[in-house]
């Protein structure tokens, strides 16, 4: 699989990394992992719509940061670029839930065609949507994605360290992409927690400050490449 690319890789916090969204483009197909705040103009800014006829919207949960620019996505592929646009989910709690924010926020459910996690494909990419733990209010996922040369996992925002243990001890995961917080926390994974797993398997996003961006840094471990 490619890397994945990042429009933003800052808890919601850090604004100077920008919201956590992240997208993967092949040939005339484009997919979008949450839609943070100002994500269609990045996209545009960057070209990423050039030659696309059909996008996929996958969403972890509906926090403001991981959702602040979907509305505008969808309106901006439908009525701007006439693009078939897809929105992933894996049950019918997930899309209920899915549809809720969009009838509460004013998106015509029209602009979407619904497709379970089972039916998509990118190439030889496909993906699954694995519940996870966050935020009790909320039904959160990560993704664990695959193709012909592993498995990459995508945790979304999550407190599952020990599902993170075990993939970083599977040998058909390839990558994890793995948020990362400063400090302990009930719905995050700490910095110090995931220096422990000692895996070089683990690309970092969701950041929650500068100071953790610098460390990490320093620190010599992969974070996500942002465009």
């Amino acid at each position: 699989m490619e890397k994945l690319k990042f429009l933003g890789i800052g808890g919601a916090l850090n604004i100077d990394l920008g919201g956590n969204s992240a997208f993967l483009k092949k040939k005339d197909k484009l997919l979008v992992i949450d839609a943070c705040e100002g994500a269609t103009e990045k996209l545009l800014k960057n070209n990423i719509f050039d030659g696309i006829k059909e996008a996929y919207i996958v969403i972890t949960h509906t926090h403001y940061d991981h959702v602040a620019g979907l509305g505008t996505l969808i309106w901006y592929l439908n009525y701007k670029l006439k693009v078939k646009t897809y929105v992933i989910y894996n049950s019918k709690r997930y899309l209920n839930h899915l549809k809720r924010l969009f009838k509460t926020t004013g998106v015509d459910l029209k602009l979407i065609n619904f497709i379970k996690d089972i039916d998509f494909s990118l190439g030889d990419l496909t993906l699954k949507l694995k519940l996870t733990a966050h935020e009790p209010t909320l039904i959160c996922n990560g993704i664990m994605f695959s193709d012909k040369e592993g498995k990459y996992y995508y945790t979304g925002d999550t407190n599952d360290i020990e599902y993170i243990r075990k993939m970083a001890k599977d040998d058909s995961v390839k990558i994890i992409y793995s948020e990362v917080f400063s400090k302990d926390s009930d719905s995050h994974i700490s910095y110090s927690d995931l220096l422990k797993i000692k895996s070089d398997k683990f690309i970092l996003m969701h950041i929650n400050s500068m100071e953790l961006y610098e460390q990490i840094k320093k620190d010599g471990l992969n974070i996500a490449d942002l465009i």
